[in-house]
This record gives C-alpha cells, structure tokens and sequence, in this order.
C-alpha cells in the first residue's frame, strides 16, 4: 500500500517479553529523524515463549517491516533473530548486545526473569517518564506542558537538538526541543519560561551545510535551495543569536564536531544538573 508520495507503508514491530516500552520509545525516536509519515509501530507485548515468536514471525514474515526487541532471555533473542532472518525480516536487539557485554564484565548471568527491569528503583521510572516526554515534546511539540521540561534545547534546523533530546532523555531529563526559524518569533511561552532550563545551540555554518545538502539528497530535492547556502545559514545563526538575547542571554553551546555525550556534558554544567 502506498501513500500519496507513493512510498510504501513500512511497519516496525516493538516486541518484547514484558510491556515492550523500551523498543517503542526507542522506534519513535528514530523514526523521527526521517520524513516519512506512513511508517506504524506496532507493539507485541508479553511474548514469552519460543511458540509465540514462532508465530508472530509467520504472522509478519510477508509485511514490509522492521522488528526491534528486547528479550531478557538469551534462548529467546537467538530465536528471534534466526527466524527473523530464514524469512528476511531485519531486527534489532536492543538488550542483547549489552546483556552479553554484562554477563563478561560480571561473570554470572543474568535473570531470565520479563519484566525484572520494573522492579528496580525509581530512576528506571524516571527515566521512563522522561523519555516519554521528550519523544512528545521533538521540534516544538507539547508546547502546552513545556512547564514540565527540565531542559529546554533552541536551535536551527539539523543542529543535533533531537538526538542531543534523546540522548538526556535516556539520562533521565524531560527535554523539549524547539526550532528557532529565521525571522519568525519564537513561541511567547518561552518569555515565561524559567532561564535556568534554556539552552542555545549553534554550529559551523559550514558543517550545517553539508548536513541540509545531505538532507536534500536524500529528499531529491536540489543543493541549489536556500536551506543549504552558507548566506542563508548565517542569517539564521545571527537570528538565532538574536532570539537567544532577548531571551536574558541565555547559555548557548557550539555542537561543532563534538560527538553527543560531550554535548550533553556541556548542556548538564552549564545548566548545573
């Protein structure tokens, strides 16, 4: 079935043997950094025995799709993947990379046990919580409860503020993202925000070039459009500077080649957390 792009309908399945909340925030976020709509998330839930992974893959095994999934049982994520891979469906384990990495570091193995995660302290809810919010909360979303965020990420478009969300959100922090766009006023809620939670991003105009034409590539649309042009990405930066003035100078933060975890650093001293 295609939409009226004529790009087919993809389907990514989050499976999991508790309530497969990790492979459905994890599927979300990811499919956020794409421009397309016709993509569905389906969740599979409490599949626990190796009967049931048997017939979901039989289920699933002509869709078009992706399969994410976290299983704590090792029996169960090997025959996850080989039957996924006998029908040609692609996967990604979740758990299971870190698991075995665990199970070397700490010469034991670990629970067999679904849903041992819910039974840890409060940070896992936290966390949780947080990841929820910040997936509805992407590209000036939610604007309704930006109260609730414990960071607040400005920037112009293809400046890492969604991973950058992501990745803090992981770390436990209800985050909010909103694009800054040239020469249209930020949302007036912002003036009422509290300070200490706003943090402005800026990059080389010359990286965040490369990045639109690559965006445009793979659009198909052409590098000749003002979104990639180094003028036109100047204006922004400078407007973007502009707005992050009138909003009291707020701390701002340059994402130029640094990877994600040292900018997330930087955005957790300036803001003291």
């Amino acid at each position: 079935m295609a939409d009226s792009k004529g790009l087919e309908e993809f389907s990514i399945y989050a499976v999991s043997d508790a309530t497969s909340d990790l492979s459905v925030n994890i599927a979300v976020a990811a499919v956020r950094q794409f421009n397309r709509e016709n993509v569905k998330i389906i969740r599979k839930r409490h599949m626990t025995t190796p009967e049931s992974i048997r017939n979901f893959i039989l289920e699933v095994s002509e869709e078009r799709g992706l399969i994410v999934y976290t299983f704590v049982s090792a029996d169960l994520r090997r025959l996850m993947g080989e039957l996924a891979e006998r029908v040609g469906i692609p996967v990604f384990d979740v758990m299971g990379p870190m698991m075995d990495q665990l199970t070397q570091a700490f010469h034991m193995a670990p629970s067999d046990q679904p849903g041992q995660k819910y039974r840890l302290t409060e940070d896992f809810f936290r966390r949780n919580r947080a990841i929820e919010y910040t997936v509805h909360h992407d590209d000036g979303l939610g604007l309704e409860t930006l109260e609730e965020a414990d960071i607040i990420l400005l920037g112009i478009s293809r400046c890492s503020k969604t991973p950058l969300s992501v990745f803090l959100a992981f770390r436990g922090f209800k985050v909010a993202n909103i694009p800054i766009v040239l020469d249209v006023p930020p949302p007036k809620l912002l003036m009422e925000t509290d300070r200490e939670k706003l943090v402005g991003l800026l990059v080389s105009p010359e990286i965040l070039s490369n990045r639109r034409e690559a965006r445009l590539t793979n659009l198909g649309r052409p590098l000749t459009e003002d979104y990639a042009q180094i003028d036109h990405i100047n204006k922004e930066i400078e407007y973007a500077k502009k707005v992050y003035e009138d909003l009291g100078n707020i701390p701002t933060i340059s994402v130029t080649n640094k990877a994600i975890e040292e900018i997330a650093g930087e955005v957790l001293t300036i803001l003291g957390k």
